[in-house]
């Protein structure tokens, strides 16, 4: 038997830590293992309106260990048309004898169940189930999709002060048209890899670089690079002050600190090496360096 607790849980931000904790104590209550189930993508993906998950699944389970013993994901393509008695009975055959949910929690087929199905339908079957008051910050609840409106509009440090930690890339380093070297500022190139994930407002972000367990600040590059031309596709080009080593295949986290300006059209090289110049400056500046 385990206690668990259901939803996306995408970014695990500081509502879903307090949930999270209290999965936790009824654990410790019940004396039994804990366990989440995360939903792959939110409902929005499949409305097609969805601007992309906060971290990978990857991510979110790495982070998710940290709190509860196991983790099983979800389909929620899988699961949208059972009955709300029919999910409960699903998640009992899991052997579930606890719920922990947010005041907001859904199931069901349309969305049919809510708290007071769920309380009613557990009681009937023996569980016992905590709802998690919501948390609201700045006067709106706190919720995923507002933090992705936030990472989307630049507003990157609001948007770290819902998810209790940076916002952050990742993903390996990849050898692309060596611009930054030959303007005097090597960068390391990021491929985040197949997942679909939120992209941050274009533009030059401060950040903090991690990789073969250093910290290094940086200066991070994100858009279409218009100066030479402008591509299709989004790139991510940090800068890591004070670095210099080829660090190609290498997998790095890219915590963004702070937006610095929007992207920019520049007239020649020479002006884009000028601007480059004036953000690492004021990323040095930011930092006290």
């Amino acid at each position: 038997m385990i206690v668990a607790s259901v939803g996306v849980f995408d970014g695990i931000h500081i509502a879903h830590v307090r949930i999270l904790n209290e999965l936790r104590r009824m654990a410790r209550r019940h004396t039994l293992p804990s366990a989440v189930f995360a939903i792959l993508y939110p409902m929005e993906y499949y409305t097609g309106n969805f601007p992309g998950l906060l971290i990978s699944p990857t991510e979110r389970v790495k982070i998710l260990q940290d709190f509860v013993d196991d983790v099983y994901f979800l389909d929620l393509s899988e699961i949208s048309e059972m009955s709300p008695r029919d999910f409960i009975r699903f998640l009992k055959s899991f052997g579930v004898a606890g719920l922990v949910v947010g005041d907001d929690f859904r199931f069901g087929k349309n969305g049919r169940g809510d708290i007071d199905v769920l309380r009613e339908i557990g009681s009937k079957l023996g569980m016992d189930i905590e709802v998690v008051e919501e948390l609201r910050c700045g006067g709106q609840r706190v919720s995923s999709s507002r933090i992705r409106e936030m990472v989307i509009n630049g507003k990157i440090k609001e948007a770290s002060d819902l998810l209790g930690r940076p916002f952050s890339i990742s993903g390996k380093v990849y050898k692309d048209m060596g611009l930054g070297r030959k303007l005097g500022f090597p960068t390391a190139n990021i491929d985040r890899g197949p997942e679909i994930l939120v992209i941050p407002k274009s533009g030059v972000y401060l950040s903090k670089v991690k990789f073969l367990g250093t910290e290094m600040f940086g200066v991070t590059n994100i858009g279409t690079r218009p100066t030479i031309g402008g591509e299709d596709i989004i790139k991510y080009e940090t800068h890591i002050l004070d670095f210099s080593g080829d660090i190609y295949g290498v997998f790095l986290e890219v915590e963004l600190l702070d937006y610095i300006r929007g992207e920019e059209k520049f007239s020649n090289l020479e002006e884009l090496k000028r601007a480059i110049s004036r953000d690492v400056e004021m990323a040095r500046r930011m930092i006290g360096l």
